[in-house]
């Protein structure tokens, strides 16, 4: 019987115990309850003994039912909290720092940060066609070719917090067409511009005009912030930006490096991306090392994930390398040898197009550039319908030779030309000139290529490299004779850049002076058509090379990448450096 109740008690327990606590999973709660248990306890017993009454003390259990407040206890599942990713952090590696501001209506030349920071109206797809930028939605062009309307994005903010809207577009446009600025010619044919509303803007062209939508889509239609441009005057605002691009400028060191970090409001990448939200990776950090040795040694050590302008030599280590990519695409960069048409030593044509025939354009697409690329004598990348049919001297020794004696040179012992009867040179002088070039690799390279060719018909050239901030310096100084550089553009507009009287002395830093091919530059932006334009420059092109030739081109230079294999979606666009704001949306690292 005393088994049983044991049995009873207990089960009375256990039962009163585990109602509550399977009645609830939440956090403990006080709770008052009735509880029954067993317990002993200490009672007085009477009894008879022998007659007499006797009290003891002796131990009894006993079944009771108190009140209780008690703290249900829950059993407690701990998750670790997972470690915070790193910020994903792209660096990449340039040979030259190529601007020296971010004021897009003075800068004379872009980097890649630039399109970090910047959006446009209109941008370039993978297919090499124009499309609504990350900052239009789309527009509409008059039947007569005269008026464009612009549909501008909504929610768009600059990095400074301000509100992109058609009064930034309408100042914006009129700083690019100021006096101070560098490209006016881009926009001088808007001659009305109409603010319809917030978000809707018209503009006016003194004619059709089929190049608009081509200048809003590069560098110089970036689009720059009203508000800090003002606040911070045209000299500060240089050196920090503001756009509504999908990375912020955190620092600058000249000529060292540019460090990017994510815009973390941006939502508004242009279409054809696919792309929602801000871009894929928090950081980038783009610096300037000259020297292709080093750029590859820190590839390899992962200090850097991509080597830009990469050097062409190396393409066969790589290209086999599980551990790396390697990426290609057409560009519009040209190499050429630039001569001073004001420089007496240089200042009869035919010493310049002696120079053009003195340069084996195929031996150094073949040696230095692997067969890559493409030989080219002409003076635009061979995509563009006004580089088509033009001609223009090209690798023939004999024929430099001939030049050269026409023009008053005759051989020395020592195989350096001496003038004889050269206009403007004193009979005697040698044939000697500096060479400047750039103090890169590549450079050096095709620096000492063409050294030895010019040195072949009696030129001694010796090589001089600079920075490129000093080596532009001394170009608008004027002093030099024969140089050796590159440009990188895919437009038309290049021919009057560097050759138009209006940009004396610098870019036109080679002395043209022609009021007629002046005009043909100004008439070509006025025709109706695009192909009609593309024609009217071939006319420009062609009598520049025939009247002037102030270049010897040499090589039309794809762009070549390499890069980790932890680097992910890369976009590259045709003819356009490279990469663009949208390339840089893209880009991600899986690391």
């Amino acid at each position: 019987m005393r088994t049983n109740l044991w049995k009873l008690v207990s089960a009375m327990v256990i039962l009163t115990m585990l109602v509550p606590a399977l009645a609830s999973c939440t956090a403990p709660e006080a709770e008052v309850v009735e509880v029954t248990r067993i317990v002993e306890k200490e009672v007085e017993v009477t009894k008879i003994v022998e007659g007499e009454v006797v009290v003891e003390t002796v131990i009894e259990t006993v079944i009771e039912t108190v009140i209780e407040t008690v703290v249900e206890e829950v059993e407690v599942v701990v998750t670790a909290t997972p470690e915070p990713k790193e910020p994903k952090e792209l660096v990449i590696s340039a040979k030259v720092q190529y601007s020296e501001n971010f004021d897009i209506s003075t800068m004379v030349y872009s980097d890649w940060p630039h399109e970090m920071i910047y959006d446009n109206l209109v941008t370039v797809d993978p297919n090499y066609d124009l499309v609504p930028g990350g900052l239009a939605e789309g527009w509409d062009v008059s039947e007569d070719g005269t008026v464009t309307t612009f549909y501008l994005k909504e929610g768009v903010t600059f990095h400074d917090g301000s509100d992109f809207n058609a009064g930034v577009v309408k100042w914006w446009l009129e700083e690019m067409v100021k006096e101070a600025a560098c490209c006016a010619y881009m926009y001088n044919a808007v001659t009305q511009i109409e603010v319809i509303d917030d978000y809707t803007i018209a503009l006016t062209t003194d004619g059709p005009f089929p190049a608009l939508f081509y200048y809003l889509s590069g560098p110089w239609g970036m689009i720059m912030s009203q508000e800090q441009y003002e606040s911070l005057g045209p000299d500060e605002y240089a050196s920090h930006p503001s756009g509504t691009g999908p990375f912020m400028l955190e620092e600058w060191v000249f000529n060292e490096r540019f460090v990017l970090v994510r815009n973390p409001d941006y939502n508004w990448a242009a279409e054809w991306t696919g792309h929602e939200g801000p871009a894929n990776v928090d950081k980038i950090t783009f610096r300037i090392v000259p020297e292709d040795v080093t750029r590859l040694v820190e590839l390899e050590a992962g200090d850097t994930h991509m080597v830009t302008e990469a050097p062409w030599r190396e393409l066969s280590t790589y290209i086999t390398n599980p551990d790396y990519q390697v990426y290609q695409s057409p560009d519009a960069t040209i190499w050429f040898i630039g001569l001073n048409v004001n420089t007496p030593i240089v200042a009869d044509l035919r010493t310049r197009q002696a120079v053009g025939h003195a340069i084996d354009r195929d031996l150094i697409q073949e040696t230095i550039y692997q067969g890559l690329g493409r030989a080219t004598g002409t003076y635009l990348a061979g995509e563009l319908p006004a580089d088509q049919g033009v001609t223009a001297p090209l690798y023939d020794p004999a024929a430099a030779a001939d030049l050269l004696a026409e023009a008053g040179w005759v051989m020395g012992s020592d195989g350096v030309l001496v003038a004889e009867t050269v206009e403007g040179v004193d009979a005697g002088t040698r044939f000697e000139v500096e060479y400047w070039t750039y103090n890169d690799d590549e450079a050096s390279r095709l620096a000492e290529a063409t050294q030895n060719m010019l040195g072949k018909v009696g030129i001694k050239a010796n090589i001089l490299p600079m920075d490129k901030p000093t080596y532009d310096s001394q170009l608008e100084a004027g002093s030099h004779s024969i140089i050796l550089r590159r440009y990188t553009w895919d437009g038309l507009d290049i021919l009057p850049w560097f050759h138009d009287a209006y940009y004396l002395p610098y870019p036109n830093y080679l002395g043209v002076s022609d009021p007629e091919l002046d005009q043909i530059w100004a008439d070509s932006e006025k025709v109706p058509t695009w192909e009609e334009r593309s024609d009217s420059f071939r006319v420009g092109h062609q009598l520049l090379i025939d009247r002037w030739y102030p270049w010897a081109p040499i090589y039309q230079r794809p762009l070549l990448v390499f890069a980790r294999s932890t680097v992910e979606d890369v976009q590259l666009i045709p003819l356009r450096a490279g990469m663009i704001t949208e390339s840089f949306l893209m880009i991600d690292l899986d690391e």
